[in-house]
């Protein structure tokens, strides 16, 4: 027997029992194309609780990978560079300050050695703990305190350097406040020194307006750029959680569409098997229904694949009665789903669908019936079902119908409660096992 696309049908029901999926809420299930996902996913959730309330956004964390120490020196050095270029205003303040030339010379070079020291200083803090960029920072600020010496007071404007560098590479923001707070108040004292009246005449006295406006400007700008990361964070775990959504939904498809059909092409395949004998010409209707049962399997499992399955309930109402009519189960399910809803059709034949499988494949029924109203639907039995929801076969453990523990019953509430509905289970006035779908209210 073959299908429309040639294939026979033990191809088509082989392929449907490979192509059960993982549990994908189960923690324990993983496979090689997630697990790169999820690993990416679990290492930005890391990366996203780092910082602190304290930690500057803008430094590098001392446990940073390669990846995060290129993006701090991208940002590092094409700042760094702009605020070297403020400095040749320092530089035409020192030739133009009536000194010697080699006094010039001597100066230049002094501040030569700080901004290179400012430029490169990032490379021995990155990868190292609060500590060693403390001390990177005091060794720093200590030569830009000596800089009093060969420049005089107009060196106050290379301690800007300071601050903006503490900003970008301390790792704690308190660290970047306290050396603004010191480059600050020995500004005022280099003002005090010189005299109020000369230090606002060459300027000075405006440097720690200067100093508390740049410190101002990392901290707003840090947190601008705090915010973005954090934002692409947050979208990235939207992306895996929209993964792993399309993952569930693929799962609950693949159950729901598969499950049912394999189990009542198995249970014709039986009776077919136990009437060729007897009655040939029923055994060939049977395998007939087979033949349907799985070109609609396959077709449902395209379609799920290609994200656009909707159970339709006039097809599960009829599909519902050939399968209990199959296992010897009397029925009573309505002729037609017109009393249901529309929005809650699709949910009524899923539902309608699981509650059928389970009457076959557990229940030992030989009554079954179905009740549909405009916001509700009941699968009843009298099998052997229990008002906790479990059953007992021939004296057997508890089975477990609708996958309680599994997908079917989950799977039915992830879809219940996308609609505002909600699945009970219980027994049955018949003797046996419940199901019961339901919107709620509005």
């Amino acid at each position: 027997m073959t299908d429309p696309d040639g294939r026979t049908l033990t191809d088509v029901t082989d392929s449907a029992e490979v192509a059960e999926v993982p549990d994908v809420t189960d923690p324990t299930t993983t496979d090689p194309g997630t697990t790169t996902t999820e690993a990416r996913g679990a290492d930005d959730a890391h990366r996203a609780s780092r910082p602190s309330a304290r930690a500057f956004p803008w430094a590098a964390p001392p446990d940073a990978d390669d990846a995060e120490v290129r993006v701090a020196r991208r940002r590092w050095y094409g700042g760094a560079a702009f605020g070297l270029l403020w400095q040749a205003l320092l530089l035409v303040a020192v030739w133009t300050d009536g000194r010697s030339v080699d006094e010039h010379v001597s100066a230049t070079l002094a501040l030569a050695v700080l901004y290179a020291g400012y430029l490169f200083a990032p490379e021995a803090m990155w990868r190292h703990g609060l500590r060693r960029r403390v001390v990177v920072l005091a060794v720093l600020a200590a030569y830009a305190g000596l800089l009093l010496v060969p420049v005089g007071p107009a060196a106050v404007w290379s301690w800007l350097l300071v601050v903006a560098l503490s900003g970008f590479v301390a790792v704690r923001l308190w660290v970047a406040l306290a050396v603004l707070g010191v480059v600050v108040a020995a500004e005022l004292v280099v003002a005090a020194v010189v005299g109020w009246d000369t230090a606002s005449g060459t300027g000075i006295l405006f440097a720690p307006i200067v100093a508390v406006s740049i410190g101002a400007s990392m901290v707003f700008f840090g947190r601008q750029r705090e915010a973005e990361d954090r934002l692409g964070i947050a979208q990235d775990e939207l992306t895996r959680l929209a993964v792993v959504e399309e993952r569930a939904r693929f799962s609950r498809d693949l159950h729901d569409v598969l499950g049912h059909s394999l189990t009542v092409v198995t249970m014709k395949s039986e009776l077919a098997a136990r009437l060729v004998d007897v009655d040939p010409a029923r055994a060939k209707a049977e395998m007939q229904d087979v033949q349907r049962l799985s070109r609609e399997a396959l077709q449902g499992l395209r379609q799920a694949v290609s994200g656009y399955r909707q159970a339709d309930l006039d097809a599960e109402l009829v599909s519902a009665r050939s399968a209990l009519d199959a296992a010897g189960v009397a029925a009573e399910l309505p002729a037609t789903g017109d009393a249901a809803a529309a929005d809650v059709r699709s949910l009524f034949a899923w539902v309608l669908r699981e509650g059928v499988t389970n009457v076959v494949r557990h229940a030992a029924a030989s009554r079954a019936r179905v009740t549909l109203t405009r916001t509700a639907l009941t699968v009843e039995d009298d099998g052997t079902g229990t008002g906790d929801g479990t059953r007992t076969v021939d004296g057997a453990a508890p089975a477990d119908p609708l996958g309680v523990g599994g997908n079917g019953l989950r799977g039915l509430r992830e879809r219940a409660d996308a609609v505002g509905a909600t699945v009970t289970t219980g027994t049955s006035d018949l003797g046996g096992f419940l199901l019961r779908v339901e919107r709620r209210p509005r």
